[in-house]
């Protein structure tokens, strides 16, 4: 399909989208956008940045839909790439979002690969092939972003792992406060995916099961605007959504464990600073008592003149510390 022309923005200028709209439309038999596909592709709801609704819809004679993807999942924010587009059998438009602050590199990395999936699959059967391309660009980083936080949670784990049953290891040099917070990052990340997830899967199912539809024919039937090679690879997008669905569940119970393991350290640091704080008492204890006894003020006091009293009794409270630590110490309360 040689007249077919696909019109990529990131990040435009109102005048640069106001162009490319008015380009597209003329293909729409001057039909305007509807307020939806125009607030999408101009990004008007700050929201979407945050709290995306990926989606594939008809509009008539063209089709609208939104993937997205996160932007770092390092930095405690719910942050996500918009992949805005308009597709009918003429034009395409596709618009490029991200917070002002998104990772520059995974910015670029985006739209690097938008770029060549187009470059490198020149739109045959549009609308299909446009839609299956960025679908194709945006599973396949939920895919990375998922692995990626998959090996952060196996680190995170198999390192308390250790810590936790490796008896040669001092429970009080873990540094549980550290890893509590990096465990929080990760289940934030892990948690704000959800969504996300959730509707890029519903997105496809509705693709798969015939729901979008593209304006109708001359006797008045609606024409798919997929075909059938473009629904099996919609198919396979669909499974593939399914599995990361699968996969981002599984890492939530993950994370849950490493919280589980988190605490059972913490409650391992508590007892055994317990234990410690009762068996200096408990040593402490038994010669103040002694010493207490011996020191109260009457006028006959037993050993009061015997010579040596003092040594004895001093090797004597020496003698119930010692026995007292070396119990203790066999007990590994200290």
């Amino acid at each position: 399909m040689q007249d077919f022309k696909v019109i990529q923005l990131t990040h435009p200028t109102s005048e640069q989208l106001a162009a490319a709209i008015t380009e597209f439309e003329g293909t729409c038999d001057n039909h305007r956008l509807h307020p939806a596909a125009l607030r999408g592709l101009s990004h008007a709801d700050e929201r979407l940045s945050s709290e995306p609704f990926p989606k594939v819809e008809s509009h008539g004679s063209y089709v609208f839909g939104v993937f997205a993807t996160p932007t770092d999942i390092s930095d405690a924010k719910s942050e996500y790439f918009n992949v805005h587009f308009v597709v009918n059998e003429k034009a395409a438009i596709t618009v490029l979002w991200g917070p002002p602050d998104a990772p520059k590199h995974r910015l670029d990395e985006i739209r690097a690969r938008i770029d060549k999936e187009f470059s490198d699959n020149v739109p045959e059967n549009a609308p299909g092939d446009v839609v299956v391309q960025i679908a194709e660009v945006v599973i396949e980083d939920l895919e990375n972003v998922l692995w990626a936080l998959r090996l952060r949670v196996a680190e995170e784990l198999s390192e308390l792992e250790l810590e936790l049953f490796d008896e040669a290891i001092n429970t009080n040099s873990i540094n549980s406060s550290e890893k509590h917070q990096a465990a929080s990052l990760l289940k934030f990340e892990i948690l704000s995916m959800k969504t996300t997830v959730e509707e890029t899967k519903n997105a496809f199912t509705a693709i798969v099961t015939g729901q979008v539809e593209l304006g109708p024919y001359a006797d008045g039937s609606l024409r798919p605007p997929f075909t059938q090679r473009q629904e099996i690879w919609f198919n396979d997008l669909l499974m593939r959504a399914r599995s990361i669905k699968a996969q981002r569940s599984d890492l939530e119970g993950e994370i849950r464990l490493v919280y589980d393991r988190l605490e059972s350290l913490e409650a391992q640091r508590q007892t055994v600073a317990q234990m410690r704080l009762g068996a200096v008492a408990s040593i402490l204890l038994l010669p103040a008592l002694i010493v207490g006894f011996f020191g109260q003020n009457f006028n006959v006091t037993p050993w009061d003149d015997f010579r040596y009293s003092w040594e004895i009794n001093a090797v004597f409270l020496f003698g119930i510390a010692t026995v007292q630590f070396i119990y203790f110490k066999r007990k590994k309360w200290l």
